[in-house]
């Protein structure tokens, strides 16, 4: 189907065997100017936002600290730091807004990705953590004025709203930046700081590598690792933030889980065990409840792309011509009727039983992307979920009044709620 974003013309699909052609096709490695130019302009240029000729060797250069062998060294952090999430939602009680479990998760994943991202730890360099948590929402909002109001794309006015309604964004952006070039400048030094973690090795440690063999710039690292820090905490705190809700207003799924956790770890640790890699095959409960929560609040909702190199052919005869913005909408092929059933919009860890997954399209399903620019985090993000999620299951029971068919939601980059619902948080 052929809609405008303003002037400019896209194709849109939410039909997942056109997706696996579009992002399966050498000619649509980029991403779209109309959409990622705005990121750029937030912050900087990254493994986000490059261009197909930039991004193959750039995302080749950063396989190494994601590739499983190296993130299962993350194990102990993700273990561990849930114990500062523990001390602030320990006094939480009755919430009349539910955002506050939102602070606290991206508090608790800024710590995780400062320490797996950049090697050190925020504490120990006096970083303020619960300050930048609290901004993370206006950055966001910030990110996707200049992405979807046309008229910041012209320069003038851009530059103008940098130095007064999004001086603060702007600001806290440039502070993560300088903190990015002060752990480079101590990489080349030898002189780290009390928060350097000496016996991991980071993406920040890769892209070092690379700048000392002049393959990439500093400015490109610095604004690379700008990418993937934010990826790691957003996408990460959201989905911690939902499943919660979800298991709030599903008191017979949130049973069920708690049961598979409390048998998986039987001592009454009170949600301080150690959650090992051999652990995280041993819940497939809690993997089927953290993938419906992904099909209904996929975090990152819309995905674009740019034809490049030459015209594309789908499998349905449509010819994309060169220039043209595609884009994919995963929110609504989360939920599409035809694929997920007459209660798409309902929340069902069953839609990924092994038997109901085996009937359907692989693309029908693509929270992290697909195809050769998915995305480079994914395990990851699944690895840093199920170990929180483990854990703060086995401490607190959630329960709300809100129903799912109440809420209402902004494309801010990321998945938002409009209202966050009342919320009950109790020690069991």
């Amino acid at each position: 189907m052929l809609m405008y974003m303003g002037p400019f013309p896209c194709y849109f699909t939410i039909d997942p065997v056109i997706i696996k052609d579009i992002l399966n096709s050498k000619l649509c490695r980029d991403k779209s100017d109309l959409t990622y130019t705005g990121v750029i302009n937030a912050l900087g240029k990254g493994l986000i936002t490059m261009k197909g000729s930039e991004w193959i060797p750039h995302r080749k250069l950063l396989n190494p600290p994601f590739k499983v062998s190296n993130q299962i060294t993350f194990l102990p952090i993700f273990n561990q730091k849930v114990n500062g999430l523990f001390a602030a939602m320990d006094q939480c009680g009755y919430m009349e807004n539910s955002r506050d479990i939102l602070k606290f998760c991206r508090e608790f994943t800024l710590n995780i990705s400062f320490e797996t991202m950049l090697g050190h730890n925020a504490r120990a360099k006096n970083i303020d953590t619960k300050h930048i948590a609290k901004l993370v929402t206006h950055i966001t909002e910030y990110i996707s004025e200049i992405i979807f109001k046309f008229f910041y794309f012209n320069p003038l006015v851009l530059n103008l709203a940098h130095r007064t309604i999004f001086r603060e964004c702007r600001e806290t952006i440039e502070y993560v930046k300088g903190e990015i070039d002060k752990i480079l400048k101590s990489f080349s030094t030898g002189q780290h700081d009390a928060g350097y973690l000496e016996n991991l090795y980071t993406a920040i440690h890769c892209l070092y590598e690379s700048l000392e063999n002049n393959e990439t710039p500093r400015e490109i690292i610095i604004s690379g690792m700008i990418h993937l820090f934010s990826g790691a905490f957003e996408t990460t705190s959201s989905s911690i933030y939902f499943t919660v809700l979800m298991l709030a207003m599903h008191p017979e799924v949130q049973s069920k889980l708690f049961s598979e956790i409390c048998e998986r770890f039987p001592e009454n640790d009170d949600g301080n065990m150690e959650v090992t890699y051999e652990h995280l095959s041993q819940l497939p409960y809690l993997d089927m409840v953290l993938k419906e929560t992904l099909r209904l609040f996929p975090v990152v909702p819309q995905i674009a792309r740019q034809v490049s190199g030459g015209n594309v052919r789908l499998s349905n005869g449509v010819v994309l011509p060169e220039g043209l913005n595609v884009m994919l909408n995963i929110f609504l092929l989360h939920r599409d009727p035809q694929i997920w059933g007459p209660k798409a919009n309902t929340f069902n860890p069953d839609n990924f039983l092994p038997c109901n997954v085996e009937q359907r399209h692989p693309y029908t399903y693509m929270p992290f992307s697909k195809g050769t620019r998915n995305c480079i985090g994914m395990r990851y993000a699944e690895m840093s979920l199920k170990v929180t999620m483990a854990k703060i299951i086995k401490r607190y029971k959630f329960s709300t009044t809100a129903k799912i068919e109440d809420f209402e939601w902004e494309n801010h980059i990321s998945l938002h709620l409009v209202n966050n619902p009342p919320l009950t948080v109790e020690r069991r």
